[in-house]
């Protein structure tokens, strides 16, 4: 007996299971229609209201890896840098860190250290300049740039290879030293210096011979100089209507001729 009872109870919920999903399934499809709803509307105004800012934050990142060398990450932005203290013509732009064979520290691989985008503000020749950063940890690190035009910017860096821990920014930059100069850095009136592909081509415009030419250079990359280092090679002579092409392999980018002098 006990066993039909149970027989017929299978039997009872089998015919429930059939008999209810015709108006359940009719409620839940109407449920799930108005959500799909809703979440479509809501959602179409979300994304009208962040698609500027995602426009706007697309347009900075490609700015900022046009403006950075490969292997670097932006850490502060212009208006929270701080000023280039005791000197007269050099500004800030940008710090961050790099990651890459320092030009700066002899060629040495360099994980994570400081780096600074700094610009000739000045009307003169920057000849040499040192710095002095004071990051958020405390810790100093040490900065140099030379043969700086008016108006150029360099990408510098630590010249003691420290690495930086994540999070760390520039609380202070001080200029502890630099040098200026005037005048016709190119010697225009009897050289002129063209460029050619990755090299530069210096050819003697002038009616009588040249001797003992020093040529100060810097790599060039995407028009602004990587690392605050320069580069000298000396031509023995050269000769009225003559041209010297000047290249350097060693670089990551072009050759741009910063000074000629005797």
């Amino acid at each position: 007996m006990s066993g039909n009872r149970k027989h017929r109870r299978g039997n009872y919920l089998k015919q429930r299971r059939r008999k209810f999903p015709v108006w359940i399934a009719a409620i839940l499809a109407v449920a799930a229609l108005a959500a799909a709803a809703l979440w479509l509307w809501a959602g179409s105004g979300d994304r009208q209201a962040s698609e500027p800012g995602q426009d706007s934050q697309a347009a900075g990142t490609s700015e900022a890896t046009e403006s950075s060398i490969p292997g670097t990450s932006a850490a502060e932005t212009a208006g929270t840098l701080p000023q280039v203290a005791q000197s007269t013509g050099l500004t800030l732009s940008s710090v961050y860190t790099s990651s890459i064979l320092n030009p700066d520290c002899g060629g040495k691989y360099a994980e994570e250290v400081a780096s600074l985008e700094v610009t000739n503000s000045s009307g003169s020749y920057l000849v040499a300049a040192t710095l002095t950063a004071t990051m958020s940890d405390g810790t100093e690190v040490h900065f140099t740039v030379s043969d700086l035009p008016a108006g150029a910017t360099a990408e510098i860096f630590d010249t003691e290879n420290q690495s930086m821990a994540s999070g760390v920014t520039c609380s202070a930059l001080v200029c502890t030293s630099e040098t200026y100069l005037d005048g016709d850095m190119l010697l225009s009136g009897t050289v002129e210096v063209t460029a050619s592909g990755a090299a530069a081509v210096i050819t003697n415009t002038g009616s009588g011979d040249l001797a003992g030419l020093t040529v100060v250079y810097h790599c060039d990359m995407a028009g602004q100089y990587f690392g605050g280092t320069s580069y000298t090679l000396t031509i023995d002579s050269l000769a009225a209507g003559e041209s010297y092409t000047l290249s350097d392999g060693t670089l990551m980018g072009e050759v741009a001729v910063v000074r000629i002098y005797q």
